[in-house]
C-alpha cells in the first residue's frame, strides 16, 4: 500500500494512535480526527543545487512522500532551523491549510513562507492544543540553550494524548537541568537522535548530537517504556550505530525495551 494512501485514507479506531517514521527524525502522528507532521523532510533541499547544494549531505533513500501530494495535513511541528527538520521544500509545499508550531527564531532564520494566522510561536513552561493533542515545549541545547537574541531556538516536544506521553527530542545534547525537568515524567515512547558529534563534523560546520552511550545512559535515568533512536539513516557523513547503541543499553540497563523502525514503518502508540 503506498504510503501517503494509508496515512490518509485508512481509517483507523478512535481510540488508536499511530506513528510513522518517514526518516531522521521525522514523524507523523494519525488518529481518526488528526494528522501531524513531525519535523518532515521530504525533498532533497540538502543536496540539491538550488537548494545547500551541500554534496557531502546526500539522501541515502528518497523522500517516503512527495509533499506536494499532501492533501491532510492539520498542523506541523517543527524542533528547530536545520532544514533536515524544518524544511522549506517540504513545508511550503504543502498545499492543505495546516497550522505551524515551532520557536520564533527558528521561523526566523528559516525560508518558510506562510501568513502569520497559520504560525504559533511556542515557549517553554507552556502548554498548547493541537488537534487531540497536548504539546508542552522543552528547551533543547544545540549546543546552546538560547539564540543571540537570549530567545529559545532548539525545542522538544513532550506530546501527549489520552494517557500517552511522546517525547520528541529533534536535536541536542544534555544540558545542566534537563534531568530536573525530565525526571518526573513517565514517557511511554521517547524519540531521540544517536548520531553524536566530533570535531571533523564540527569543523564542516555540522553541529551533533547525543551519541549512543548518552541516551543508552538517559534511558537508565529517565522513566522511559520505550525508546526510539533516529538521526541516524539519511545521511552517511552524520550517522550513528544502532549495534553500538544497543550494546550500550544492554550494558547499562537492558530491560530497557527499544524499538528500531525503518523509513516507512510505523507502530500503534
Amino acid at each position: 500500500m503506498d504510503l501517503l494512501y494509508e496515512i490518509e485514507e485508512e481509517s483507523i479506531d478512535k481510540n488508536r494512535l499511530d506513528v510513522f517514521f518517514i526518516g531522521q527524525s521525522g514523524y507523523i502522528l494519525k488518529t481518526n480526527e488528526c494528522i501531524i507532521y513531525i519535523d518532515p523532510y521530504l525533498s532533497d533541499y540538502i543536496e540539491n543545487p538550488n537548494g545547500l547544494s551541500d554534496k557531502y549531505m546526500c539522501r541515502n533513500y528518497p523522500s517516503p512522500i512527495d509533499p506536494k501530494k499532501i492533501k491532510k495535513c492539520d498542523a506541523v511541528i517543527c524542533t528547530h532551523a536545520h532544514v533536515d527538520h524544518m524544511d522549506p521544500w517540504t513545508i511550503n509545499q504543502i498545499k492543505p491549510q495546516f497550522q505551524l508550531h515551532t520557536s520564533i527564531g527558528a521561523y526566523e532564520m528559516s525560508e518558510i513562507a506562510l501568513k502569520k494566522k497559520h504560525v504559533e510561536f511556542v515557549y517553554p513552561d507552556k502548554s498548547y492544543q493541537v488537534g487531540p493533542f497536548d504539546l508542552i515545549p522543552f528547551p533543547a541545547a544545540h549546543y546552546q540553550l538560547t539564540d543571540e537574541k537570549g530567545r529559545p531556538d532548539c525545542l522538544s516536544f513532550l506530546i501527549k494524548w489520552r494517557d500517552k506521553s511522546l517525547f520528541f527530542w529533534g536535536d541536542g545534547i544534555c544540558y545542566e537541568g534537563q534531568h530536573e525537568l525530565l525526571s518526573n515524567i513517565q514517557f511511554d515512547y521517547f524519540f531521540a537522535p544517536i548520531n553524536g558529534r566530533d570535531s571533523f563534523r564540527e569543523k564542516r560546520g555540522i553541529i551533533g548530537n547525543l551519541k549512543e552511550s548518552e541516551l543508552a545512559n538517559i534511558c537508565a535515568q529517565l522513566k522511559i517504556k520505550n525508546v526510539i533512536p533516529n538521526h541516524y539513516d539519511m545521511f552517511n557523513n552524520n550517522t550513528g550505530s544502532i549495534s553500538l547503541f544497543q550494546t550500550q543499553i544492554n550494558d547499562v540497563c537492558p530491560d530497557q525495551k527499544v524499538t528500531i523502525l525503518k523509513c516507512g514503518e510505523k507502530f500503534e502508540a
